[in-house]
């Protein structure tokens, strides 16, 4: 009995001692097989480049690569430090990542954070595969740049699910003068961006996931402000069926050099949105686009060849789901009064095979409908910009489309609503095939 209390005191102890050292090989295998960061676009990956292991530290080199719309590829180096003693909140290591500005930025660098770290992130991992990251982002204050400096918080899971949260107080860029002497600057307050949603592990797409950016104000120079600024996006899978939307809001926006009507607006919203995607053929085209980047080094040509390619395989299947697009809505408030748009546009479902044999038959699918308004003061002010000949020539057209019905003119407003369906164009409910015609022959010129 004793010799098995010493057997199993001895393993014990064995495995407590082995525990950083295998933990230690547990985090090289983890950051190995990790290229895709939760929630960005495959244009972003991460990739281990060297790993040290120790008994109770081990450290790492890794890079980030960011792809440009052009090609080019961006290589940002980093330095893990990684602590292999476990926590008793259930965390088996810490990372500590740092940023390696390359040889030729260095000195810029150190200059611009005045020696500190730029970019400090800590990483607890814990026994269930999920992470928390918190990071600290050093001030700067120089004559062209000042920035607060900011947090940033990072939490995964095995699930795949992820959340982003960071917040900045302030930034003030000043750049060179431009071609009138005026020095160009941009002053951001109060930034704020929250991410979250679940990275899908094998296509590496966030089906459902929620962000959003606030910017409390901005000021870009003696151009115009902004305040109240939030750019959002939500994206949802359900089944085979993906749906993506994107909105901006803007509480209030002063443009001084616009004309009297357009320089103070209110509440502008823009959100649009496309939905019924066949989720498994975005899918393959995805994972298309990432073999070609890879195998052509990112060569934007190439890429776009590949994904055209790609796209016209899989246009049947996209094109049986029945897509559908909003505008919903373009809208701002002036002094004068609302302008508003909404536009929507969908094929129905089951006619992608009908629609690869006959493109023409989906004009007679195709059902789009919207409707306009904006206030007749706004409407006139707008016309004054584009001087007395072109003023009266719409003046002109404007009064044809009310004699017709087109448009309707009431209580100081110009409003309209049109709709395409079956192959028929209607506007303010009447028929209106005949303008068809007209714009056909507008566009042909």
């Amino acid at each position: 009995m004793n010799k098995l209390a010493v057997g199993l005191g001895v393993v014990i102890v064995a495995g407590i001692a082995a525990a950083p050292y295998v933990s230690g090989m547990v985090i090289e295998q983890r950051m190995q097989s990790v290229s895709a960061l939760p929630g960005l676009s495959d244009g972003i990956t991460w990739s281990l480049d060297s790993y040290q292991r120790g008994y109770l530290s081990s450290t790492a080199t890794s890079h980030v690569t960011l792809a440009g719309a052009d090609g080019t590829r961006y290589l940002i180096h980093f330095k893990q430090t990684i602590n292999q003693i476990p926590g008793v909140d259930g965390r088996y290591a810490t990372i500590q990542t740092v940023w390696v500005p390359d040889a030729e930025i260095k000195p810029q660098v150190e200059q611009l954070f005045s020696g500190k770290e730029p970019v400090v992130l800590n990483t607890a991992l814990n026994i269930f595969g999920g992470s928390h990251t918190e990071g600290e982002f050093a001030p700067i204050s120089k004559p062209q740049v000042a920035f607060s400096g900011g947090k940033m918080t990072i939490d995964t899971a095995a699930s795949g699910k992820f959340t982003y949260a960071a917040a900045f107080d302030s930034l003030n860029i000043t750049d060179q003068k431009d071609e009138k002497g005026m020095p160009q600057s941009a002053a951001f307050k109060g930034i704020t961006l929250d991410a979250n949603g679940v990275m899908d592990k094998k296509s590496h797409i966030a089906w459902n996931s929620q962000f959003a950016m606030k910017v409390a104000s901005l000021t870009v120079g003696n151009e115009g402000a902004l305040s109240g600024l939030a750019l959002t996006s939500h994206s949802v899978r359900t089944g085979d069926d993906f749906a993506v939307d994107v909105g901006l809001d803007v509480a209030e926006a002063d443009f001084p050099a616009a004309p009297p009507a357009f320089r103070a607006m209110k509440d502008l919203k823009f959100k649009y949105g496309v939905s019924r995607i066949d989720a498994p053929a975005l899918e393959d085209i995805v994972k298309q686009a990432q073999l070609a980047q890879k195998q052509t080094m990112g060569d934007p040509d190439k890429i776009k060849q590949a994904v055209s390619m790609s796209v016209m395989s899989h246009l049947p299947a996209l094109l049986n789901a029945g897509p559908k697009f909003e505008i919903d809505p373009v809208s701002f408030k002036l002094p004068d009064g609302t302008v508003a748009l909404h536009f929507s546009a969908e094929l129905p479902p089951g006619h992608g095979n009908d629609g690869m044999n006959n493109p023409m038959s989906l004009l007679n699918l195709l059902d789009m409908k919207g409707d306009f308004s904006i206030p007749e003061a706004v409407y006139h002010a707008a016309q004054t910009e584009a001087g007395p000949d072109r003023q009266a020539v719409n003046e002109q057209q404007l009064q044809q489309m009310v004699q017709k019905g087109y448009v309707t003119q009431s209580n100081g407003m110009l409003s309209t609503n049109f709709a395409f369906n079956a192959g028929q164009l209607t506007i303010n409910g009447l028929p209106a095939n005949d303008l068809l015609g007209v714009m056909g022959a507008m566009s042909a010129r």
